[in-house]
């Protein structure tokens, strides 16, 4: 075994770190809402994706999701995690039910099988982002061509940084995604899991070590991703709090209370640095959801909670402005129809 296939197949796992197996479920179904196939070009890169917007009536805003980490497909499904639930469909049905055209779409690697999964670096995804949200634009179930950022985990990383480039963004939409350096969540992750040996989180700490010191063998891979994706996902992830101080467009900070993804002290160390982002821009609001997972469902729910979509459509029928006292927004969450 050569020691590049020694990474692929020790380390080979990732994306189950950031995204936890849950029970599978199955989408409920969307009510006034029509779905289009899609694609749209990226680089050389033809993508591939589905578009939701509301029957009957002209769509309030654009909403683009720029998913989680690992082979996630448009619906928040992955192959090697089939317990996950469909977590981008289902958000995409119900903010389509409020009124908002929702594009989601597969990631390059996954329409394009030949391309290496390891090759794709986040700045890779920034630009397919970039062109997704540019396709939006012009669709003609958007005739505002007003549109919204919704990132989730690694997303949202991706999600302000793929908004300040872009330009002329409504505002931008964070869920669950970590404020720190991402190496030092999935060492707590490891450190976290039982079933991992000790010296297996000292490896994956070595490895880290060599990512930053840019000895990281030349072709090597950990958790599947080569060195350029973790030393972009490293930093990114480690200026996120400055990056969302910075940004001017309305932001949105939601982290679950639950999010299975954060163990120990990870989700109070998270709060913090969303709170200390929200004290220093005043376009950043917070909404902390008790009992939420990492994909705004309750505990044994198949599909997001009334609470979570509510968060969500609130805000953006705002147009990210902070609801009033007393408004809709402190009443209690409709029950679906």
């Amino acid at each position: 075994m050569t020691r590049r296939s020694h990474f692929i197949y020790r380390y080979s796992t990732f994306p189950l770190l950031l995204s936890l197996l849950l029970p599978a479920t199955q989408s409920s179904g969307a009510l006034d809402v029509g779905f289009r196939e899609i694609s749209f070009q990226s680089a050389e890169y033809r993508l591939v994706g589905t578009l939701a917007s509301p029957i009957g009536r002209s769509a309030v805003a654009g909403v683009l999701i720029i998913p989680g980490s690992g082979p996630v497909d448009r619906d928040g499904l992955s192959r090697i995690a089939p317990a996950m639930l469909p977590a981008y469909r289902q958000w995409a049905e119900r903010l389509s039910e409020g009124g908002f055209t929702v594009l989601r779409y597969d990631k390059r690697f996954l329409t394009h099988p030949p391309l290496d999964f390891s090759s794709v670096d986040q700045e890779a995804q920034i630009v397919d982002a970039l062109s997704a949200a540019a396709f939006l634009r012009t669709v003609g179930e958007l005739p505002s061509k007003r549109i919204f950022i919704l990132g989730h985990s690694e997303g949202g990383t991706l999600a302000p940084i793929v908004a300040k480039r872009a330009g002329a963004i409504a505002g931008v939409i964070i869920v669950n995604t970590v404020q720190f350096p991402v190496d030092e969540l999935i060492v707590a992750q490891l450190q976290a899991n039982s079933k991992v040996p000790a010296s297996t989180v000292a490896e994956v700490k070595r490895l880290f070590v060599k990512l930053k010191d840019n000895s990281f063998p030349k072709g090597g891979l950990l958790f599947g991703a080569g060195a350029d994706y973790w030393t972009q996902y490293m930093g990114n992830s480690r200026d996120s709090p400055v990056t969302l101080s910075r940004l001017s467009m309305p932001i949105l900070l939601v982290q679950t209370l639950s999010d299975e993804t954060l163990p120990g002290e990870t989700l109070g160390r998270n709060l913090a640095l969303l709170r200390s982002v929200v004290a220093t821009n005043e376009n950043a609001q917070l909404r902390e959801l008790p009992a939420h997972d990492h994909f705004g469902a309750l505990s044994g729910e198949r599909e997001p909670s009334p609470e979570f979509t509510k968060t969500l459509l609130e805000w953006l029928s705002n147009g990210g402005r902070a609801a009033q006292p007393g408004a809709a927004a402190d009443a209690p969450p409709a029950a679906r129809r």
